[in-house]
């Protein structure tokens, strides 16, 4: 991986390999990745290649959907992973995703599989 290009923008270099990013915001995220990445060259199956995420998940994250993950975790992984491979920093996507990552999870009814408390009192054939 090379480091992303010394220019003046949005995105300007501040250390080895990463880019100094304006204050976190959710609608900030997939714009910052897509610009580092094109900025670097790469497409995003170039960046599926580096980071093993499928192109489907990259191009969520860019366009800032997040119904299509499992999990929060993942999300949030995968986001990691690709500003990483794109010299963003880590700890920025975290900050700008936290809060809008947790409120559409949060809003999911849990699928419930018969695993829970209540479930193995009910489950057949005396499964515990």
């Amino acid at each position: 991986m090379s480091d992303p290009p010394a220019e003046s923008g949005l995105f300007p270099a501040s250390g080895p390999g990463m880019l100094a990013m304006p204050t976190p915001s959710p609608d900030m995220a997939g714009p910052a990745l897509r610009t580092a990445r094109e900025r670097m060259g790469m497409t995003l199956q170039d960046v599926a290649a580096e980071t093993r995420i499928a192109v489907r998940h990259l191009t969520a994250l860019e366009e800032a959907r997040f119904d299509g993950f499992a999990a929060p975790v993942y999300v949030m992984g995968f986001a990691r992973n690709y500003a990483r491979a794109v010299g963003v920093s880590r700890d920025w996507i975290s900050d700008c995703l936290r809060d809008e990552v947790e409120a559409q999870f949060g809003q999911r009814h849990r699928f419930d599989l018969g695993w829970s408390a209540e479930g193995t009192a009910q489950s057949p054939r005396g499964w515990r």
